[in-house]
């Protein structure tokens, strides 16, 4: 099947549409798929044998369009399209080419299952960053993995970062580091590979901060190593956080205040968080990538390419 996968952004690494679409990327071309990406900004002209085509906010639909019809593609696969994929979708209207969004109440991503798990976790590291020997020390360790840059993600950390009882770890970058610094927080930029998933494995709990996220792999990753989440109710953390059994959900009607309060109610009751954490491996011991991929090839793309059966939920609207 020749795939075309659309993403608003393939780097930077800890983007959540852009890892979402690596791990597909790399998954279908090792099936044996043909793979074309499109997304925004520069870059080498192939992933993974998948050949990539590089967009800017200025790039007509007539180019995205003759890229598209170089590619051949049957299907257009948009990972929480925006600017790009409205681009996209527009062109593969014109060469007949059948688009497919898919809700994570529809399809989820995956995690890698043998990476990320709670043997990673370093009780050594865990007592240094919760500053176990100090005597105000003994402190929950919440985490947040992923940029720095948005300034209401750095307001709702930061908020974390200043409640007693609790030290905040950002693993990552961005213009918001020295804020979440002079709140307390420590900071680790460019973790990549097996050290991002022994730091993972070694928090209390993953903190996700983002009220609108629509793909997030890393509360799987969170998850999968045996950390529960505090989460805003929405995208992949409503899919698989389930409230008061291996996380704590926060409405996204609500700010970052009561995130904060979230973490400290965890920070406040030993027997919650231990209940929280027992639980957290289990709930995503059946969503490995190659699952979730071999899900999209059964059930999905064959669905999208029958437009009769298309389900309103996996269409981008028009």
């Amino acid at each position: 099947m020749r795939i075309a996968l659309v993403t608003e952004q393939f780097v930077p690494e800890d983007e959540p549409s852009a890892r979402v679409t690596r791990e597909i990327a790399v998954r279908l071309a090792d099936a044996g798929h043909d793979v074309a990406l499109f997304t925004m900004g520069r870059g080498p002209s192939t992933f993974h044998g998948a050949r990539v085509f590089w967009a800017s906010r200025m790039t007509p639909v007539s180019a995205v369009r003759e890229a598209l019809r170089l590619s051949r593609s049957d299907l257009c696969h948009l990972v929480d399209p925006h600017r790009l994929g409205l681009k996209v979708a527009e062109a593969a209207e014109q060469v007949g080419c059948p688009t497919l969004v898919l809700h994570p109440r529809v399809w989820g991503p995956g995690v890698d299952l043998s990476h990320h798990h709670p043997g990673m976790r370093e009780d050594d590291l865990h007592d240094r960053w919760a500053r176990a020997h100090a005597p105000d020390g003994g402190l929950l360790v919440a985490g947040y993995v992923g940029p720095l840059e948005r300034r209401k993600v750095v307001a709702r950390l930061s908020a974390v970062a200043k409640l007693p009882g609790v030290r905040l770890l950002a693993l990552g970058d961005g213009p918001g580091a020295a804020t979440l610094r002079a709140s307390g927080a420590k900071v680790i930029p460019h973790v990549t590979g097996v050290e991002r998933a022994r730091c993972l494995a070694t928090l209390d709990l993953l903190v996700q901060p983002r009220r609108r996220e629509v793909y997030s792999p890393v509360v799987l990753e969170a998850l999968a190593s045996g950390v529960p989440v505090v989460a805003f109710d929405n995208g992949t953390a409503r899919e698989v956080v389930r409230h008061e059994h291996n996380g704590l959900l926060v409405s996204t009607d609500r700010g970052g205040t009561a995130l904060a309060r979230a973490v400290a109610r965890a920070a406040a009751s030993p027997d919650l968080l231990w209940t929280l954490t027992s639980r957290a491996r289990e709930s995503v011991a059946d969503r490995d990538w190659d699952a979730a991929v071999a899900e999209l090839l059964d059930e999905h793309y064959p669905a999208a390419l029958r437009p009769s059966l298309r389900s309103s939920e996996a269409r981008l609207p028009q």
